[in-house]
């Protein structure tokens, strides 16, 4: 509630507490005027739109130091979040005052991002990351509302997933440490993502760690997933990611050995070394990191390539195998539903085992269908085969 009061000078004086805990005053000759400003005040605050007129001046670098260090999301995020904040976000907006930055300056931004060749895909993340700087700001009650409102981005059309043959599977397998090779076949029979294949384990435990095994029924229940750096995050329980994927024999046969001396709910994939220190008779290795096992990964590519590039030498180049592509390691996933599509499995079950949320997901994968375009075909044979029945003789000149 406002307070009022007569100064000693005859002047009335209102004053309001702002969310903040703050108080705003208006002095004024008559009561009726401080009143007045004074409800308007009150409404504006019930209806969330009262703000500092000095917190605007926070400049938006200031309010980023302070909105980092709040901030809950993962590992992961954070450090993708820190590049773009460094690379396309500060430059420009660093010394922006909150209070300053309106719509149209977004907008200004953005097709300066574009001018510069930042690709769209950066560019929507740059413009995330600031829609949440800014929101929080709004919230805070730094800023009336925030300015990221109704901005036109770049399109970002949807790649086709990338996928390795069953030959260059079996070419980066044979650069790869053992266990690196199974946890490669793994993801591309069952789709796993990094994450979810790192945290496979033997068996069930009863703190729910893990994604354990169940060697009968030849399934994995999948319920979380490793972190970048090796720490166990459940995934929460209404998550689409959550659920069973079989798993084929051959590649259980191939996961089986690598638990052998170790703890029957261990951790199937580990680090091939030990952390400095540890005592060489523990029987359990790290869990893995994922930086480390993306270079593993990108070397025996590399090392793959080398022994193509050898094998080629001298040999026309219609009998040359070619180069395999430079893929990432979620890739493998995507390898997974491709090789399934192109087996004429329903992209609904492959959606399913991916565990995808949305069936429009899925359906990047509809053009590797081996019937994608069967009814195309037949309709073209049906119209050409009417067209050569009725078509007129162009050389007789019939037909204009």
């Amino acid at each position: 509630m406002p307070s009022y009061r007569k100064l000693p000078s005859g002047l009335w004086q209102a004053s309001v507490r702002l969310p903040s805990g703050r108080r705003v005053t208006k002095t004024d000759k008559l009561k009726k005027v401080v009143q007045s400003w004074a409800s308007e005040q009150e409404a504006l605050i019930a209806r969330g739109h009262r703000v500092d007129p000095r917190a605007g001046r926070i400049t938006v670098a200031e309010w980023h130091a302070k909105w980092w260090e709040a901030r809950v999301v993962e590992d992961e995020t954070r450090r993708g979040d820190e590049t773009t904040w460094r690379l396309h976000v500060e430059p420009h907006w660093r010394e922006w005052r909150l209070g300053d930055v309106g719509r149209i300056d977004v907008q200004k931004w953005v097709r300066t991002l574009q001018k510069d060749g930042v690709g769209p895909h950066a560019i929507r993340h740059a413009y995330n990351l600031l829609v949440s700087l800014m929101g929080d700001a709004a919230m805070e009650g730094l800023i009336p509302v925030s300015p990221c409102q109704k901005i036109d981005l770049p399109a970002t059309p949807p790649k086709a997933p990338a996928w390795f043959t069953r030959e260059q599977v079996d070419l980066i397998q044979a650069e790869l440490p053992p266990g690196h090779a199974v946890m490669t076949e793994l993801m591309c029979y069952a789709g796993l993502r990094w994450g979810e294949a790192a945290a496979v384990a033997g068996a069930d435990r009863d703190d729910e760690v893990g994604n354990p095994v169940d060697w009968l029924r030849g399934k994995i229940r999948i319920r979380g997933a490793m972190s970048q750096g090796g720490k166990w995050k459940p995934y929460p329980k209404n998550s689409a990611s959550r659920g069973e994927v079989p798993v084929p024999r051959h590649v259980l046969d191939m996961m089986a050995p690598l638990l052998a001396g170790r703890a029957r709910d261990g951790w199937v994939f580990v680090a091939t070394r030990r952390a400095p220190g540890s005592d060489r008779g523990t029987a359990e290795r790290p869990t893995l990191s994922g930086s480390n096992w993306t270079n593993r990964f990108v070397a025996a590519i590399k090392a793959a390539n080398k022994k193509i590039e050898a094998a080629n030498r001298g040999l026309p180049a219609d009998r040359q195998r070619a180069p395999i592509p430079a893929y990432s390691t979620h890739d493998c996933r995507h390898t997974a539903a491709s090789w399934l599509v192109q087996a004429g499995v329903p992209l609904y079950d492959v959606q399913h085992l991916l565990r995808h949320a949305s069936y429009q997901t899925t359906m990047r994968y509809a053009h590797l269908a081996p019937d994608a375009h069967n009814a195309v075909e037949s309709g073209w044979s049906k119209i050409i085969a009417h067209q050569g029945r009725t078509a007129p003789d162009r050389r007789s000149g019939e037909g204009g």
